[in-house]
């Protein structure tokens, strides 16, 4: 049997070749697409690693900021009185009087004058307010034992609360009670015949031995703080000393507790008033 050809018409030629075609350009966009595909990944995941290293530096740098910030305020900035007691003092229910200042001494001149200086009814007066006319106070057991003292010490009973508590007083009073006492001592030709520590002395023993208990005091306290106040040498001419004669000039800045804060605290506190200390 013999062969037989039949021609195909234009159309269906064009149409088989542009069959043909667009299999082979889809299969070439095919590959293109998987090739893009897999260069694009790699090329997200590194913008994506540069993104979160800089995110990183970002943080970085500002946590670095303000630590730097925070470490220099914290450096120069003044603590508060509450603070700076509670940090360089021994517990005192007190504390919450005090209030730093920084003042100047100006009366300790080589001649020296004032209400605290000498003997007589008007300086009598002068001591009795920083030292005599403010009574005891009472704290709690909890503030006894963070004192650390004793619980075998002198209880009381609050005279308008009717609270029991333990008998208690401010260091500054006894302070000042004693150096007090040693002016005293100095004028004894006048606290003889004018009561006082002096002239209510028992014996003369009683009253040495009174006086070597205060001089030890003030000694303690005045080692205890040490004052590293500067003082320099100056001439006061105006005292008639010689124009080579150089003498200490103490009148220099210091940086004092507040003593009427302190005594108004004392005093709004007090229970107990007899001063046999």
């Amino acid at each position: 049997m013999s062969k037989v050809y039949h021609s195909l018409p234009l159309d269906e030629e064009k149409l088989d070749d542009d069959s043909t075609t667009f299999a082979s350009t889809t299969r070439t966009l095919s590959i293109d697409s998987d090739s893009e595909r897999a260069g694009f990944v790699p090329r997200v995941r590194h913008r994506l690693a540069q993104h979160w290293m800089w995110l990183g530096h970002a943080v970085l740098l500002t946590t670095s900021v303000t630590l730097f910030t925070l470490s220099f305020c914290a450096r120069n900035a003044k603590p508060n009185d509450a603070t700076y007691t509670s940090a360089y003092s021994s517990y005192s229910p007190a504390a919450v009087a005090v209030r730093y200042e920084t003042t100047r001494f100006t009366n300790l001149t080589p001649v020296v004058e004032g209400p605290f200086v000498g003997f007589g009814p008007e300086v009598d007066l002068a001591w009795d307010y920083i030292a005599n006319d403010i009574g005891d106070t009472m704290i709690s057991e909890e503030e006894l034992d963070k004192l650390g003292l004793p619980r075998n010490s002198l209880k009381i009973t609050h005279p308008r609360t009717g609270e029991v508590g333990y008998r208690a007083a401010l260091e500054v009073f006894h302070q000042l009670h004693c150096l007090n006492l040693v002016r005293q001592a100095v004028y004894k030709d006048y606290y003889k015949h004018h009561g006082g520590d002096v002239g209510g002395a028992d014996s003369k023993e009683d009253l040495m031995g009174h006086v070597d208990h205060c001089i030890e005091t003030l000694r303690t306290n005045l080692m205890c703080q040490s004052d590293i106040g500067i003082f320099t040498f100056k001439l006061f001419p105006e005292y008639g000393f010689a124009d080579d004669d150089y003498w200490p000039d103490f009148n220099t800045l210091h940086t004092c507790r507040n003593f009427e804060a302190v005594r108004s605290w004392a005093v709004e506190h007090t229970v107990a008033w007899d001063h046999n200390v």
